[in-house]
């Protein structure tokens, strides 16, 4: 099983897909969930929590396919390029708090 998971990790594709994985699974996770919390307390309805359980478990297998892929070394690119993308976001919101005040 070891050999197989390392040549699957060598291949650049399978790398850059388990990146993808690994980068998109979290805002995707938090947002559907968000998504379908809202909608359970705006329609009162417990189906769109379940749909978005769903969602958020999927996002799971996401991670763990990711991490598959890419490994310990895709996991850290990851990490560095979604830190970078959170700072930006963060000053973003920042500087309209400042022009807002």
């Amino acid at each position: 099983m070891k050999k197989i998971i390392e040549k699957i990790r060598a291949s650049k594709t399978a790398f850059t897909a388990g990146v993808i994985l690994l980068i998109v699974n979290p805002p995707l996770g938090w947002v559907g969930f968000m998504f379908g919390g809202y909608l359970s307390a705006k329609y009162h309805s417990p189906k769109y929590m379940l749909i978005a359980t769903i969602v958020y478990a999927i996002t799971w297998g996401m991670a763990g396919t990711g991490l598959l892929l890419a490994g310990p070394r895709g996991v850290a690119l990851a990490k560095s390029i979604l830190k970078k993308v959170f700072v930006k976001i963060k000053r973003i919101f920042k500087k309209n708090d400042e022009t807002n005040e």
